[in-house]
């Protein structure tokens, strides 16, 4: 079956029917005609583009028309659209495109190693002469030598292979370049990790070549696959895929680097991760998960925050002791859930799962669910007093700031030097930028009857100087 009467309506192409041949003939010459509608495409966009159609269609731009009308990933309109501006600039390149001998990634990589080109040899005096673009010769710096050069190997060679050769023609022009390399250049890396709304992290980024390689080669010891044998003695093959071996690696090496405590100080500690929750719903958790039932009185006024880079075994029992029978508060709202200072709210499954290696600190609350004092009353900030300042605050308090607690002080509300006493009634968890606002800009603090901080702004911020309560406010009264 040819493949111009597959074309006429596809979906009716019954595949199972052709035989081998057919099938081996008609793939080729199926991905070569896709490649010319890609060009045919590109071309399109690049008159629309020419004729402000999108404007006239009331969209922003033509990426943005390109990816509304297509329902095309944005990335992928803005690749389209800016090779539809650059081809015209190339006729040869957009020739070889037309016929179907390369596609639009072959295009993507000249394109960019061109405008490279263009950076590196700004300075240089290259003599203009005629380009032979069957027999080019790249060394001599002249774009169109360069692009017909590689357009001869975009034929036999795959985009990644084709980006490695263009990668080796930029050293070449490098060595006689003060412009550093942007694939070797450190001040250009970039390293993203967010939570997402879905309560994951997302995690994104650029390196060097240099950092690169040293990121794949830790990983690639700790990723590689872990074939085992079923319970007959067969082999059996590691069912995670290359990306999940991947991210197994990554946590290997970021839990080893935390259990060794190699990081710098942060508040006072060693980083480490760190889980909030109320005792007597981690207690339910571990029940639930446990093979025996975990028994003891009711924790009352509890909270636990659990670091799971410690050696020393998790009570899971510890705390406030209430007689037996007795009940919360109506007024305390337990809390079901965990807590950790990046990722934020975590299910009570994995508080018990770092508790089972942890180390475990019992911060008392009051009926408010607000940490009570804990610590000597010193002008340092304890480790322990300083995750309950964590607890209450859970990051800088000024009103919408809540940068995280790692990257806050202390704040003594009367100054210690005065007489005020290191204590949670006197502290307040404050960024960098907004202790400095506190100490200069007539912000006034104040920890009120509810065990909160609270902010009163200047009469310049706010004529009646309304006070205002911290960014993290951990009780609600809902009754």
């Amino acid at each position: 079956m040819e493949l111009d009467a597959m074309l006429t309506d596809p979906a009716r192409v019954e595949a199972w029917r052709l035989d081998e041949t057919e099938i081996l003939a008609a793939v080729p010459e199926l991905v070569q005609d896709m490649r010319r509608r890609e060009a045919l495409l590109v071309r399109l966009v690049h008159e629309a583009d020419q004729r402000c159609l999108p404007e006239h269609a009331g969209a922003a731009d033509t990426t943005s028309w390109l990816a509304g009308a297509t329902r095309m990933h944005r990335a992928r309109a803005a690749q389209i659209v800016r090779l539809a501006r650059e081809l015209p600039l190339h006729p040869q390149m957009a020739d070889v495109l037309n016929d179907g001998r390369i596609e639009l990634a072959h295009v993507q990589v000249i394109v960019n190693f061109l405008a490279r080109l263009a950076k590196l040899t700004r300075d240089f005096d290259i003599e203009p002469a005629e380009t032979d673009w069957e027999h080019p010769d790249p060394e001599t710096g002249r774009p169109d030598d360069c692009e017909a050069y590689l357009l001869i190997a975009a034929q036999v060679e795959d985009p990644t292979q084709l980006r490695a050769r263009a990668r080796e023609m930029e050293i070449l022009f490098e060595r006689d370049n003060d412009l550093p390399s942007d694939a070797e250049n450190p001040e250009l890396n970039e390293f993203h990790a967010s939570a997402t709304l879905g309560g994951r992290v997302l995690v994104k980024g650029s390196f060097d070549a240099e950092t690169g390689e040293a990121l794949q080669t830790a990983l690639s010891g700790l990723s590689k696959p872990h074939p085992s044998t079923d319970d007959d003695g067969h082999p059996v093959r590691d069912p995670r895929t290359a990306s999940k071996r991947r991210a197994d690696a990554l946590e290997h090496i970021i839990r080893g680097h935390l259990d060794n405590a190699r990081g710098p100080m942060e508040g006072g500690e060693r980083p480490h991760v760190t889980v909030t929750i109320d005792v007597d719903a981690l207690r339910d958790a571990v029940s639930a998960t446990a093979k025996v039932p975990v028994t003891g009185a009711w924790v009352g006024t509890g909270w636990a925050h659990h670091s799971d880079n410690a050696t020393g075994p998790v009570d899971g029992r510890e705390g406030c002791t209430s007689p037996a029978g007795s009940r919360p508060p109506r007024r305390y709202r337990r809390k079901h859930h965990a807590s950790m200072p990046w990722a934020g709210p975590v299910s009570a499954t994995v508080a018990a799962r770092i508790s089972c290696d942890a180390q475990v600190t019992p911060i008392f609350v009051d009926r408010e669910g607000n940490p009570l004092d804990v610590g000597r009353t010193t002008r340092i900030i304890s480790p322990k007093l300083r995750k309950a300042l964590v607890a209450r605050d859970c990051g800088c308090a000024f009103p919408g700031c809540g940068r995280p607690a790692a990257w806050t002080d202390a704040h003594h509300i009367w100054h210690w030097s005065n007489g005020g006493p290191t204590a949670l009634s006197n502290l307040v968890l404050l960024c960098k930028k907004h202790h400095t606002i506190i100490h200069r800009n007539h912000w006034a603090v104040k920890i009120e009857s509810d065990g909160h901080p609270w902010f009163t702004p200047p009469a310049w911020v706010d004529p009646l100087r309304r006070p205002r309560p911290a960014h993290n406010r951990r009780a609600i009264d809902t009754t």
